[in-house]
């Protein structure tokens, strides 16, 4: 996990007193996450979540919100913010921006056929929302990729092995990428970490900071390289079939879809890569995550390998 900020008892106090949810008894660091800082806070009335948003501005985080609420309205189950006092979902202050969350038991789970068909099931029901008109195109895609390749041609990085695959990636997925597919409402980073399960119970999908308004093909190609692999970033075929089974059965894909699902695939796992490359190796260095990357392209080449 990236803990980026610690939150002093004052401040604590202070976060805590614009709620209704008791007084603090206890602040636990959680594990998770790579682009805010966590906590399961315990007050006299309850357990809860606090975030911390470190990445976010405040404008991304209202929007945000206001896809939660757009959830909300349709009955979609996924945790949502607990208002202040005033009404308010976000807390600024100190130069702060947090947000309170119920507390979900549950964990992280292991990767079956039973959960990859939830998870298709749950993805499908999503895509099927229509999207708010104002939410931003996948934020991790070629709207952030090509300027940073713009950005860093007189830097130390211009050269680095993986700009240069990047590039090499980008060049044959280009034409696929710009020819249009359904587009609606996207997760846009739907990793088995951003989905909590009770056994092998589906308890619901979490962690909408990445929403967008882009092409769904987008979240299925997200979901195989999230979801659809061992810890060893090998391609586990039969978890890919029953997520597209179950995806399938409540949202058809189109065979033009289906046809260019290769090129999704390939194209998440390098939007994954670009990112955790430029989080930890430009924006926040960590010697510790500089190569986290290398993961993505592991499991974009064992995607390749299965369907050369």
């Amino acid at each position: 996990m990236a803990q980026y900020t610690t939150l002093t008892s004052t401040q604590l106090a202070n976060i805590v007193s614009h709620y209704d949810i008791g007084t603090s008894v206890k602040l636990e660091e959680m594990s998770g996450g790579y682009g805010n800082s966590n906590f399961k806070l315990t007050t006299s009335e309850g357990v809860f979540l606090l975030k911390i948003c470190d990445e976010k501005t405040t404008d991304e985080l209202q929007l945000q919100i206001s896809l939660l609420a757009h959830l909300q309205e349709h009955g979609y189950p996924t945790p949502y913010p607990i208002p202040q006092k005033n009404g308010e979902s976000l807390h600024l202050s100190q130069d702060l921006r947090v947000i309170i969350y119920p507390f979900l038991n549950g964990g992280t789970p292991q990767p079956s056929q039973c959960v990859l068909k939830q998870i298709g099931e749950a993805l499908a029901r999503l895509h099927q929302i229509s999207p708010l008109m104002e939410l931003p195109r996948f934020p991790m895609g070629l709207s952030q990729i090509v300027p940073f390749i713009e950005e860093i041609k007189e830097t130390e990085f211009r050269n680095h092995p993986f700009v240069l695959w990047l590039k090499s990636e980008l060049e044959w997925m280009m034409p696929i990428l710009v020819k249009p597919l359904p587009s609606g409402l996207l997760h846009g980073d739907l990793f088995l970490d951003n989905t909590l399960i009770d056994g092998e119970k589906m308890v619901t999908i979490i962690d909408f900071e990445e929403g967008c308004h882009d092409t769904l093909l987008i979240d299925i190609g997200m979901t195989i390289i999230g979801c659809c692999y061992t810890k060893e970033h090998e391609l586990d075929v039969g978890l890919v079939h029953s997520f597209l089974k179950a995806y399938n059965n409540t949202r058809p894909i189109s065979d033009e879809e289906f046809e260019r699902l290769d090129c999704y695939v390939h194209y998440a796992a390098l939007t994954i890569a670009f990112w955790r490359f430029r989080q930890f190796n430009i924006r926040r260095p960590d010697k510790n995550s500089a190569d986290k990357y290398q993961e993505m392209i592991i499991r974009s080449c064992n995607w390749e390998t299965l369907n050369t």
